[in-house]
């Protein structure tokens, strides 16, 4: 191979790594959907609150299970003793993380609550419970068929 040819090559190799990284700034630009969270600067700020209001979710022993079947979503709360518990107020907090708009919030009345989601495809469920004063609060993510 002669020095024109070795010249070329690099020319072609950082030539195709130009394109590709074209191509791949591209997509990302085209696929962005927007804010990935409103007031982050606030949020950050906050985050000790968020840390003390987990410890004492643990200091409950409060255990919840949420699962989605039959186009219902279930929830179940007990505690330390694995007792039952009925709370007061069980918020849903239900969000699309791949698209704006879709989010939406529902009181459940029950352990099982039918849900009419706009779409198929993942949701994060979030449920905020109030029982006797105490604050409790679960995630999950769920795949709506």
């Amino acid at each position: 191979m002669t020095g024109r040819h070795v010249c070329w090559c690099f020319v072609v190799f950082f030539g195709f790594i130009a394109v590709v990284n074209a191509v791949m700034v591209a997509l990302a630009i085209r696929t962005h959907s927007g804010v990935v969270t409103e007031h982050p600067y606030e949020k950050g700020l906050a985050y000790n609150a968020v840390v003390e209001a987990q410890m004492k979710q643990e200091a409950l022993g409060w255990k919840g299970a949420i699962s989605y079947k039959d186009r219902a979503l279930i929830f179940h709360l007990r505690d330390k003793n694995n007792q039952a518990i009925t709370p007061e107020k069980i918020t849903a907090t239900i969000t699309r993380p791949t698209q704006q708009g879709m989010d939406f919030t529902v009181q459940l009345k029950s352990t099982e609550t039918p849900i009419n989601f706009p779409a198929q495809g993942a949701w994060a469920v979030r449920v905020d419970v109030m029982h006797q004063g105490m604050h409790y609060q679960q995630s999950k993510r769920i795949v709506v068929e």
